[in-house]
């Protein structure tokens, strides 16, 4: 089914914290450690990746943490 507009913000948050959790999955790490890296509790950090809410200084320690390229920060950022 094709994405519609209206929900975009939507798909957005719901294509990052995939990103997320492949990136994880690739370079061996878990959620736990990303949390520490933010300083958050497990529990925390459980919320922040199912409401796909983070600040922007949390998205670039993310970011960083994980080794995004600039390709792929632009494509999940770009609105």
């Amino acid at each position: 089914m094709p994405r519609v507009t209206i929900k975009k913000k939507d798909y957005m948050q719901a294509d990052l914290i995939q990103w997320i959790i492949g990136r994880l999955y690739v370079k061996g790490l878990h959620q736990k450690d990303l949390g520490e890296k933010l300083g958050l509790s497990r529990a925390a950090m459980c919320a922040r990746m199912k409401s796909g809410f983070f600040e922007y200084k949390d998205l670039l320690i993310i970011f960083q943490y994980l080794d995004a390229s600039d390709d792929e920060i632009i494509k999940l950022m770009k609105l």
